[in-house]
């Protein structure tokens, strides 16, 4: 657990995504949840010994599993945007996901077993503001990585927790994508706004603005080869390829890594360029 400024700690220890937990005097504020239960259960013991206060409540970035796996654990009410609610809620009540190769860390993860999913039981469309101290915990619809994508703010410390609006050393997650969204979301955290911000990404530790720049550059090369291969020929098989060979922009820490980067960039090319052609046929 690190400190980044005084009441907000960060996790990155925990397979899956970066933890974030902002403490006040009414409790604690958590943000996504370990993948397994295990983890989620000891991240909510560590949250709870910081913190003046008992109350406990968990903040959903977006619907990816790997973040949403182990929110029933923490045992707490949820807050998410209402698209992420309604996709959580599309799921099956109960039971094991079946991995399908998308280059999500949890399909790599042998402890996933039965999963009961926890229902965001506070939902919202464009903002919302948790007052449990003086300086209120914003959470904005910022959509581009998923429909429901959103980010918790704290501006008087200029905290930012983005979730996988940016990612840095490491391929972003395209199947859900809305490509022109997302970079409208990411000229936003290059904006005024966020100039003296410590913006903290839902997988890694600190990204910068510059980080945001190079990450529009990856996008826009994206969109023109899934462009070109939605007005192709190319079957499944091809198209995957043309994803999974965008894998050269990134450095793996080893070749487990670097298959799991493939098979994620090569499952999203896909599911973005299927995308693509369902908005062209009349």
């Amino acid at each position: 657990m690190k400190e980044i400024v005084s009441g907000v700690v960060i996790e990155t220890e925990y397979d899956g995504v970066t933890l974030g937990a902002i403490q006040t005097s009414a409790g604690v504020i958590m943000i996504d949840a370990p993948i397994n239960v295990k983890d989620a259960q000891v991240w909510r013991a560590s949250c709870g010994h910081s913190g003046n206060g008992s109350d406990r409540l968990l903040v959903l970035l977006d619907e990816h599993y790997d973040r949403c796996l182990g929110a029933r654990a923490l045992r707490c009410p949820i807050i998410a945007h209402e698209k992420t609610a309604q996709a959580i809620t599309g799921r099956n009540s109960a039971g094991k996901p079946q991995p399908s190769h998308t280059g999500s860390i949890w399909e790599s993860l042998n402890d996933v077993n039965s999963v009961h999913w926890a229902h965001p039981e506070i939902t919202f469309t464009n903002e919302m503001s948790v007052n449990w101290e003086d300086e209120p915990l914003l959470l904005e619809h910022h959509p581009g990585p998923s429909r429901g994508s959103i980010w918790a703010v704290l501006p008087e410390r200029k905290i930012a927790f983005v979730g996988d609006t940016l990612m840095v050393n490491q391929p972003p997650f395209l199947a859900t994508a809305d490509l022109e969204t997302w970079d409208e979301s990411l000229e936003i955290l290059k904006s005024a706004r966020f100039k003296d911000f410590i913006l903290i990404s839902g997988r890694g530790e600190l990204v910068t603005r510059e980080d945001a720049k190079e990450m529009q550059k990856f996008l826009k090369k994206v969109d023109h080869l899934a462009e070109k291969n939605a007005d192709s020929k190319n079957d499944l098989d091809e198209i995957e390829a043309v994803g999974a060979s965008l894998v050269e922009d990134f450095k793996a820490r080893n070749k487990a890594e670097m298959e799991v980067f493939r098979a994620r960039l090569a499952y999203g090319f896909s599911q973005l360029c299927l995308n693509y052609l369902s908005k062209k046929v009349p």
